[in-house]
């Protein structure tokens, strides 16, 4: 009886290790080496609504992992894939998505 449960269990272990991977292989990881952050100023936002709206035509981007948006600072704080997109191109998006212009700082 012990025996089985510990079979059943480890099948199931097993089970759950291959269906992971499976799950994930069709999906990049990325390491923080693999990113780098940049930072746009956003003129004309003026509530969250904005920032919604900044954040989402960002996102919309291939490339882009992650969007932390302040109407109250004017700016955007972009992390994305240097391989896949630039900040550039991320501005050029903002603008082009929201109607906000988006410049980069720095």
């Amino acid at each position: 009886m012990r025996r089985t449960f510990i079979a059943d269990s480890l099948r199931a272990l097993a089970g759950l290790i291959i269906a992971s991977v499976f799950a994930t292989s069709g999906r990049q990881i990325l390491s923080a080496d693999s990113t780098k952050t940049c930072v746009l100023a956003i003129t004309g936002m003026t509530c969250a609504g904005c920032e919604a709206a900044v954040r989402i035509a960002a996102k919309r981007l291939a490339g882009v992992q992650d969007v932390t948006v302040s109407y109250a600072k004017g700016t955007a704080v972009v992390t994305y894939e240097p391989g896949r997109t630039s900040p550039a191109a991320i501005a050029r998006a903002i603008t082009e998505g929201s109607g906000f212009l988006a410049t980069v700082k720095g």
